[in-house]
């Protein structure tokens, strides 16, 4: 028996000759215990005057009832989003969200290191951290990985390529537009990259070239403004405009109309994401819809199902690609008349 005089779960396991999970299965009343496992336990538990506590399964598991969530920044729709589905099952299964950013941080690989010593899963953008550092974290705890492809971890994404390919296309043949250009860096993380191939596939599909080079900016509606202007200082719109997301399709939205230009007419212009915002813009924006909420949620199911029972998971988690589906909206800011 401890020390202290008050027993811990560890004695009331090897007093009733079963595994510390066992124990803690049958603190927590789960019906998958034999009844007779059951007997046993609980009378250990009262032989000995035991009482479970939060803190002591914790410390006898390592557990720390917190799933950690790791996004390369905290702002914008699509991560308030994803957060929310993490939370949505972190919440229903009694389980904290400790969320670290790692935007500007010259530490972020030390971080999220230490972030991993204080939870017991970990649901990480893709993109965010190097996957060698996370395939080595995803040795001792459960790591997936949203919106990203690994040989090696458990992943959770949509197909942005086929969603991208899918809404240029529906530029080309429903409209009839033949210059078209991206916006967004094709090489800033996994998303945009799988967007801009899409983009570039559903061009050669219709024997098109790009009308320019893309638009190499940031994700935010504040990069979508500096492009308008570029956009328009260059004289020569494109046809189309096809944004790696949302937020730049906004920044476009709300910047070119006040230079006198007219969007749909002069360009049209579609984005990815489908955020909340996108069928209140004017014109309403044409976008591929991505479950960003069920992206979230799917990912915190795969990541705290093996700690579940409150035993140590057995890892790596084996690699698990989960590909969610988009599809194309259409509103009016393609030209549609909705």
């Amino acid at each position: 028996m401890a020390s202290s005089g008050r027993p811990t779960v560890r004695d009331i396991a090897r007093h009733a000759g079963v595994s510390v999970a066992t124990v803690s299965r049958v603190t927590r009343d789960d019906p998958k215990v034999a009844p007779a496992t059951r007997e046993r336990v609980q009378q250990s538990i009262d032989a000995l005057g035991y009482t479970p506590s939060a803190l002591g399964l914790s410390l006898a598991y390592q557990r720390h009832h917190t799933l950690g969530i790791v996004l390369p920044g905290l702002g914008g729709p699509y991560f308030a989003e994803l957060v929310q589905g993490v939370e949505s099952v972190a919440v229903a299964a009694g389980i904290a969200v400790n969320v670290l950013g790692t935007h500007f941080r010259p530490d972020a690989a030390q971080a999220v290191t230490q972030l991993a010593q204080r939870t017991d899963a970990l649901v990480v953008q893709g993109g965010t951290v190097d996957q060698a550092l996370l395939a080595e974290i995803a040795q001792s705890m459960p790591v997936v990985l949203v919106a990203g492809t690994s040989d090696h971890l458990a992943t959770v994404r949509t197909d942005g390529h086929a969603g991208s390919r899918e809404v240029t296309s529906h530029l080309v043949e429903v409209h009839g537009h033949r210059r078209l250009r991206f916006l967004g860096a094709p090489d800033g993380s996994p998303d945009p990259t799988a967007r801009y191939h899409g983009f570039r596939a559903a061009l050669e599909d219709h024997g098109l070239t790009e009308a320019g080079a893309p638009l190499r900016f940031g994700f935010e509606a504040k990069y979508g403004a500096i492009a308008a202007r570029e956009l328009d200082a260059e004289g020569d719109l494109p046809d189309a405009l096809v944004c790696a997301n949302d937020e730049l399709a906004f920044g476009v939205l709300a910047t070119l109309p006040g230079l006198g230009r007219s969007i749909p007419g002069e360009m049209a212009i579609v984005g990815f994401d489908d955020n909340s915002l996108a069928g209140l813009a004017s014109p309403t924006l044409t976008t591929v819809h991505q479950p960003t909420f069920e992206l979230g949620a799917t990912a915190a199911r795969i990541a705290l199902e093996p700690t579940r029972d409150g035993a140590a998971p057995a890892v790596p988690l084996p690699p698990d690609d989960r590909v969610l589906e988009t599809r194309t909206v259409i509103r009016e800011s393609c030209g549609c008349a909705v």
